[in-house]
């Protein structure tokens, strides 16, 4: 089971990015990090634990 499924809209909790909404593409579940989509070409895993549900 996983915490976020493809599609969801997420906030970037923490690093450089935090606070950046973005939209989750892929699950790579060898290491269990979501790619967020935040931007035109602006992509990058995160943990679980380092994205959260976006409320608006």
């Amino acid at each position: 089971m996983t915490e976020f499924n493809i599609g969801d809209t997420v906030q970037v909790t923490s690093g450089a990015m935090a606070h950046s909404v973005g939209t989750v593409v892929y699950l790579y579940e060898k290491t269990g990090k979501y790619l967020v989509r935040t931007g035109a070409g602006a992509q990058d895993y995160y943990a679980p634990d380092e994205i959260e549900l976006f409320n608006p």
